[in-house]
């Protein structure tokens, strides 16, 4: 755990890249050669530069909008952590869904629904700052459905290069322990 009132991601290194547009399989065979050893700092780092921390908790510390990964690599793949990266629409949990409010003018507002009384919606629509609700008017919607769209951003790791990728990945596979063996390779 990080020192009381010190921000465990304040000495953020964004990715050199050049980054590609990565998909499953590319993705998963990069990792899967893993050669040299993984960077411990360096993965912990780019956790927070491409913003998994906004949303996501590793050990104790970041943001509550998704599900805590420190225990990640204990119960998925790589490829599974790698599909529900890179297409972050194929599987939503209904823990972290989002809604789509119909509203009688034919537009509609998508977001988190994070309460709701008898006049008004209070909805989430950013994740990376999910205090901030919009009030929707029970009176203006006609509709509420699921949406099947992630409140995840696609594209997550296509600012990485192919060794950040792999510091990354054994960051999660590790679940933020650096005495993993992931890191003994």
């Amino acid at each position: 755990m990080a020192e009381p009132g010190k921000d465990l991601f304040e000495d953020i290194e964004p990715p050199k890249g050049p980054g590609k547009n990565w998909k499953i399989d590319d993705a998963l065979k990069t990792v899967e050669e893993n050669e040299g050893t993984r960077d411990f700092e360096r993965g912990k780092s780019l956790f927070a530069a491409v913003r998994c921390a906004s949303c996501h908790t590793m050990q104790g510390e970041g943001g509550a909008i998704g599900p805590d990964l420190t225990q990640l690599g204990t119960r998925f793949s790589v490829r599974d952590m790698l599909t529900a990266i890179i297409e972050p629409g194929d599987a939503i949990s209904d823990q972290y869904g989002s809604k789509v409010f119909v509203l009688k003018d034919g537009t509609s507002i998508m977001g988190r629904l994070i309460n709701e009384d008898e006049v008004n919606y209070s909805v989430s629509q950013n994740p990376y700052a999910p205090q901030e609700l919009r009030e929707i008017p029970k009176k203006d919607v006609t509709e509420v459905k699921e949406s099947k769209v992630s409140i995840m951003p696609p594209g997550s790791l296509n600012v990485l290069n192919p060794e950040e990728l792999k510091d990354l990945m054994a960051y999660l596979m590790a679940g933020g322990n650096e005495n993993n063996s992931v890191y003994k390779k």
